[in-house]
């Protein structure tokens, strides 16, 4: 899939560079390339890619929060980014999150190990979705564990450093993380803890899975008398049984 992986990158930076900026665009921007990449690619149509479906009731620990007006309780239904099924050229089907990463005008310096915890939190996500085997046979669904479940990050300068070096003896962003299980998570920062929802650290404890993710894709592009440098990253999740 590198071939792939380059034409998304190729089109993030068209797009970067039509705006000369970060800041003028979100995430959606980021998917909607992703996905256009991929209907072109693999020869799909528009309604092929799912975007924001929640995640199946047997993949997270049902959580009941208080209703900001305080109008009872609710339950929190969480949701992954896009679904895309194999079809035509798509020969294994495809689940991601993503993630974008960069200073915004009002904000010039970004929360480094809170966005390092979200992407801790997104694998989460994605491991307890590649571990789904739709064993009920729910119309809905498919046997995710046949997919490639992707984390796509698209971040500037800021975030690349810490992911080089990481800053204040604050752990980096890792290239691979071939165990992100207590031991890991008790090196991070509290504040990149808080960002793992219970929901899915508590049900990969339950299924005895620990979460692994080797990066898959990195594509950097130099700074510009406007533009920081910045960088696509992408990881596979997956996961390991604890025996």
């Amino acid at each position: 899939m590198q071939k792939f992986y380059e034409t998304f990158h190729e089109l993030v930076k068209k797009r970067v560079e039509k705006y000369n900026a970060f800041n003028v665009f979100g995430e959606d921007s980021i998917r909607y390339d992703f996905a256009f990449t991929a209907v072109n690619t693999y020869n799909l149509t528009s309604i092929d890619v799912i975007l924001e479906q929640p995640m199946p009731k047997t993949q997270f620990i049902n959580q009941i929060q208080i209703n900001n007006q305080g109008q009872g309780r609710k339950n929190k239904k969480p949701e992954f980014d896009l679904r895309i099924d194999p079809k035509n050229k798509l020969k294994q089907g495809i689940i991601a999150e993503f993630a974008y990463f960069r200073r915004t005008a009002i904000s010039k310096n970004q929360a480094r190990p809170k966005n390092h915890g979200k992407i801790l939190n997104d694998m989460f996500r994605l491991a307890l979705l590649k571990h789904y085997t739709n064993e009920e046979n729910d119309t809905l669904y498919s046997d995710f564990s046949k997919y490639k479940c992707l984390l796509v990050c698209v971040t500037d300068d800021e975030m690349i450093d810490y992911g080089i070096g990481g800053r204040n003896n604050t752990v980096p962003i890792q290239v691979d993380y071939p165990s992100i299980d207590s031991a890991f998570l008790n090196t991070l920062t509290i504040t990149s803890n808080k960002q793992i929802q219970p929901m899915f650290k508590d049900k990969l404890t339950d299924l005895n899975l620990i979460v692994n993710a080797k990066r898959v894709f990195c594509k950097e592009e130099a700074s510009t008398i406007n533009l920081p440098k910045w960088v696509t990253w992408i990881w596979e999740v997956d996961y390991s049984i604890i025996k």
